[in-house]
């Protein structure tokens, strides 16, 4: 839009100019014949008319319920050659559920309040789903305060006067936590299952683990297929450890696996990506995606997750699924060429128009040219344009 209005500020100035000058040396009537002639012809009305398919598109999909709050993101779709995406909610089902409790020097049903106490002001849906099965139980949970949450990595509280810990095994270790041979066996054990794994610690001891599983999403398998039948890599971005690699490797056709990724670490490898000369979308639903959606070319906000948009947080587009994507781009596609067959007969309606228009200056024009004549032309491109646009409905 801005473009335009410069242009049509161009057009005031330059067809002002010449009608000014005429003014002064042939008098009124050649004034305003070439001065409308120019600014007719040079208008961007034809330019403004061959963006009409972005317009077009954005109510299209929006009958898939999509949302689109930068209609120019379109324009970048059909280069996209990396999609990045969490594992969280993403490509699983996001219906957590604790599959294994395993105390050190107590039994479960402790190890399990001990965990949901020191998470009850927790906000990851982790931590939400350790807090519920406990209360669920009907276990006793002791008040805590002082609570601390570090994205992608755990969370910290006082409970009856000790600093309880709750997180992945890496963040803890480099907090100084002992961790047992036998939990660290153990936790191998349950990483190539794909579980996730967080280690309850008072102090600078572990007291046991917590396993938790989310079912592999059929919809999300079915997608990253399709991506790779379109020759787009794709990129997972994590903050499960490093030992879930094979696991991820054996379930989905992956191109790229980055582990015990922070949010600011999944933003560096976003940009690590594009610095390649990689045009990267990113896919995400989780708060401690946003970083890393910020950092895309274009950002796509999934539903169901933990970041919902709001006036701080407007990405690119808001889809219901991820399908929604591959549905976004394939008509992303179709206006990338109608908008480039569109600007040709933009730049040609000035090819055409300009130059009987500038010639019609002179006392004696080679070929006379009347601004209606100028209205005309610009009539026809612009319906031609206009049918054109068409195509994309």
């Amino acid at each position: 839009m801005r473009r335009i209005i410069l242009l049509f500020l161009l057009d005031v100035l330059i067809s002002g100019a010449v009608a000014a000058w005429l003014y002064f040396t042939r008098g009124i009537d050649a004034a305003l014949m070439t001065g409308l002639s120019i600014f007719v012809a040079f208008s961007p009305i034809c330019l403004g008319l061959a963006s009409l398919p972005i317009y077009i598109v954005r109510r299209r999909i929006s009958k898939l319920g999509v949302k689109s709050n930068n209609p120019e993101a379109l324009k970048t779709l059909t280069d996209i050659n990396v999609v990045a995406l969490p594992y969280n909610r993403v490509l699983t089902g996001g219906e957590y559920y604790i599959t294994d409790l395993v105390p050190e020097g107590l039994n479960q049903p402790t190890l399990l309040a001990m965990a949901a106490g020191t998470e009850t002001d927790a906000e990851n849906i982790l931590g939400r789903m350790i807090y519920d099965t406990a209360v669920a139980r009907g276990l006793r949970l002791q008040p805590s305060k002082n609570f601390t949450e570090q994205a992608g990595c755990g969370v910290e509280a006082t409970v009856s006067g000790t600093i309880m810990r709750v997180g992945n095994p890496a963040w803890l270790e480099s907090l100084g936590v002992s961790i047992s041979a036998k939990l660290r066996t153990k936790i191998d054990q349950l990483l190539v299952k794909g579980k996730t794994v967080l280690i309850v610690a008072t102090g600078r001891v572990s007291r046991g683990l917590i396993a938790l599983k989310d079912e592999v999403s059929d919809a999300a398998i079915k997608f990253l297929f399709a991506l790779k039948t379109q020759n787009i890599e794709t990129l997972l971005l994590t903050a499960q450890p490093k030992k879930m690699t094979s696991w991820f490797t054996k379930n989905f056709a992956l191109d790229n696996i980055r582990t015990n990724l922070t949010p600011d670490g999944k933003a560096r490898e976003v940009q690590i990506f594009r610095a390649k000369g990689k045009i990267v979308a990113v896919i995400g639903n989780d708060i401690h995606d946003l970083p890393a959606l910020k950092s895309a070319d274009v950002s796509f906000l999934l539903a169901g997750g933990s970041l919902q948009p709001s006036d701080d947080v407007k990405l690119d587009f808001e889809i219901p699924t991820l399908e929604s994507f591959l549905a976004i781009r394939a008509a992303a596609t179709k206006v990338a060429h109608v908008l480039k067959v569109n600007r040709w007969l933009a730049l040609l309606s000035w090819v055409v128009l300009m130059p009987p228009a500038i010639m019609s200056a002179l006392e004696s024009p080679p070929i006379p040219f009347h601004p209606l004549a100028a209205v005309a032309g610009v009539t026809i491109f612009s319906v031609i344009i206009l049918v054109n646009s068409l195509r994309t409905r």
